[in-house]
């Protein structure tokens, strides 16, 4: 009879309760996201829309060959992204509510973003070894690139804008300051809150020509000024009562991260509040487990960047001079920390 023991006294098949199936779960948890990406690129989702097509009309519209696409298809019915009769697929409810671009919580931008991010993280290896990055974030991105980035983020930032805007009370505050602000959904959802409010937001030129997109669509020509810039290196002028910077600063060594919130505090008038919206770790650092990924990224994608702790995040703004400290975990569905501070 075969041995089927390992060196201990346990099984192989479950030693002390464990399941030896994650090992290859995770090791294989590239194959799940690389059929996201190719049907989100063969536009699977959007073809199928609110109705039903057989193979044949699929791989006649993918342009792609039958069988592959077959074997694709079988793949995202059990991954519970579509659903099937025979050789006729359609969207389930999920997939109608996040992958279609008619839907308002349209998700296929952060797809892409995603996807382009998957070469560099196959030099992670090398990464570690040798300190260097193999991909550097945006540096070299084409505008189509640049434009699924930044729509991927304004189109999560919608699920999440409620969230953030219900947790400071910025009545009475004339000037919000959203440093990095990406496709400026932030800025713009504070202001749609607050009737007195406008925002300055600053980033680089590439990514403010998908911004100017976001301002227009919402009519905010007025009272979101786009300020194209560098917060390492330009100034964050003066006059803001709030300050927001959201999931850029683990893109930054701590050195930068303190110069940056030393020039918030400075920019600010008094009683002026600081929202630093992040992926961060908890103070003992063994979790969360997106934020700790997160982390990686920041190695694979920048030169200084890396995962903090919330307890780090809060030093910081204690040594620039921040009071009323606070960490916060916002409430679901966004998987952020809130870590804010108040310039008295």
């Amino acid at each position: 009879m075969a041995d089927t023991k390992n060196n201990g006294s346990d099984s192989w098949g479950t030693p002390k309760g464990m399941d030896p199936m994650r090992v290859m779960q995770i090791a294989s948890g590239y194959w799940q996201s690389c059929a996201l990406h190719a049907a989100n690129r063969l536009d699977i989702f959007n073809l199928l829309g609110d109705g039903k097509k057989d193979l044949d009309t699929l791989t006649r519209e993918t342009e792609s060959d039958r069988r592959c696409l077959g074997a694709l298809l079988s793949a995202l019915v059990s991954m519970d992204f579509l659903d099937r009769e025979g050789d006729t697929f359609w969207n389930n409810e999920f997939s109608k509510t996040f992958l279609t671009m008619s839907s308002k919580f349209y998700q296929g931008g952060i797809v892409y973003m995603f996807e382009n991010w998957y070469e560099a993280w196959g030099g992670l290896y090398k990464t570690v070894k040798t300190g260097k990055p193999s991909a550097l974030m945006h540096k070299a991105y084409s505008d189509e690139e640049t434009r699924n980035y930044m729509m991927g983020m304004h189109n999560r930032a919608l699920s999440q804008s409620d969230i953030l805007t219900s947790m400071f009370d910025l009545t009475g505050k004339k000037q919000l300051m959203d440093v990095g602000c990406g496709p400026s959904t932030f800025a713009v959802k504070f202001c749609e809150k607050y009737d007195g409010l406008n925002a300055v937001a600053m980033d680089r030129e590439q990514n403010l020509k998908i911004a100017k997109e976001i301002v227009d669509m919402y009519k905010m020509e007025d009272r979101v000024k786009l300020l194209p810039g560098d917060y390492n290196t330009d100034s964050l002028g003066s006059g803001n009562d709030a300050m927001l910077l959201s999931s850029m600063t683990n893109q930054e060594s701590p050195e930068k991260i303190k110069a940056l919130l030393q020039k918030c505090y400075d920019s600010m008038n008094k009683d002026g509040v600081i929202m630093i919206q992040e992926q961060l770790l908890h103070a003992d650092k063994k979790g969360p487990q997106l934020a700790a990924l997160i982390g990686v990224n920041q190695i694979i994608n920048t030169e200084e960047g890396s995962s903090y702790s919330t307890k780090e995040m809060e030093d910081i703004l204690a040594e620039v001079g921040f009071v009323d400290i606070s960490s916060k975990q916002m409430a679901q569905p966004s998987p952020f920390i809130m870590v804010s501070g108040y310039k008295r």
